[in-house]
């Protein structure tokens, strides 16, 4: 099996993050196991016991990509005839296992507002602009982070994500610029009219090549920015003399991608308009159909997020105004 996972992985044509995730499953799980294993002695049996011992120590999204990988492994092997059925089987007898469905943790405008407040008293202006930029466009954290001033447009309200440079990867510890997840990811963003006067303001006071950076103008990391800012502002804690209560306690910076999708289908934003916005592929469906109402729905979408906005600001300033009262009584 070592031998050829060798050979298969130089037939591997993935980005850089999944690549490394691609590395790290053969390297931790698979090889160990299996690599003096002669290939066509792998059986189904086999394979289902094993990663049965492995639930009990791994969560449920690790035992599936596991069964994916080791699924193409095999399938590959099978194409080049190694072997003549695959033995990585999806399970379709016995009782199975009811996991609990996890749900995807979103916030509202009110919760997004509450964490941006919170990380401009704890770091800058510009990395609370990140998070409200996330929760209003849907852009992935590779997407923000590597987001050139160049490829705004805000003359027009656009952000255009391109092939080349279009997020920033962080693998094994290096900072590289490169292709964005997937093709469907090459896109152009409109934005609300309030981001657009926020992008503007931001970058007219700053010199520095790219729009989300830290306070001293470098690349962010995910994990510093988890750490040091989205941690504590989510989950509350203590802050100078203040206590803060959690926010979205479980919420991740992704979550902020989850929140504007549910957004969109609150707002009853069509489902084509929906999938290029965020970038994902529509199997089976030809949203060419749509074209001609494109622009109709885009300004209702814009609409929506902007009344958003305006909603969360107006709650702001009452909760403040309500606070101050409070204190001047008291």
């Amino acid at each position: 099996m070592a031998e050829w996972a060798e050979i298969w992985w130089q037939t591997v044509d993935v980005g850089a993050n999944t690549e490394a995730f691609y590395r790290s499953l053969l390297t931790r799980h698979i090889l160990p196991r299996w690599g003096t294993t002669p290939v066509d002695q792998i059986t189904p049996a086999d394979i289902q016991i094993w990663l049965n011992r492995l639930r009990t120590t791994y969560a449920p999204s690790t035992i599936t990509s596991l069964r994916k990988l080791f699924a193409m492994l095999m399938g590959d092997a099978v194409d080049n005839d190694l072997l003549t059925t695959n033995p990585v089987r999806p399970r379709r007898r016995g009782r199975g296992r009811l996991e609990p469905r996890r749900e995807r943790l979103w916030a509202d405008e009110h919760q997004v507002l509450a964490i941006a407040h919170r990380i401009l008293r704890l770091s800058s202006r510009n990395q609370c602009l990140l998070v409200i930029t996330a929760a209003y466009t849907g852009m992935r954290w590779g997407e923000l982070a590597g987001l050139h001033r160049e490829n705004l447009d805000l003359t027009q309200g656009l952000i255009h994500i391109t092939a080349d440079a279009g997020a920033l990867h962080e693998v094994n510890g290096h900072l590289t610029l490169g292709h964005p997840k997937t093709h469907s990811s090459v896109r152009t963003i409109t934005l609300p009219p309030f981001l657009t006067e926020l992008l503007t303001a931001d970058l007219a006071a700053s010199t520095r090549p790219f729009v989300f950076t830290t306070i001293r103008g470098k690349h962010l990391r995910r994990s510093g920015f988890q750490r040091r800012l989205w941690a504590p502002a989510v989950s509350g804690g203590r802050h100078l003399n203040e206590t803060w209560t959690p926010v979205r306690q479980g919420l991740t910076f992704h979550g902020l991608r989850h929140s504007h999708k549910t957004w969109l289908i609150e707002d009853g934003v069509p489902e084509v308009a929906q999938a290029r916005r965020l970038g994902h592929t529509m199997e089976n469906k030809i949203d060419d159909v749509y074209s001609h109402v494109t622009s109709s729905i885009d300004s209702r979408l814009l609409a929506g997020l902007e009344t958003r906005w305006r909603r969360s600001i107006e709650r702001h300033r009452q909760d403040r105004e309500g606070r101050e009262l409070l204190s001047i009584a008291s």
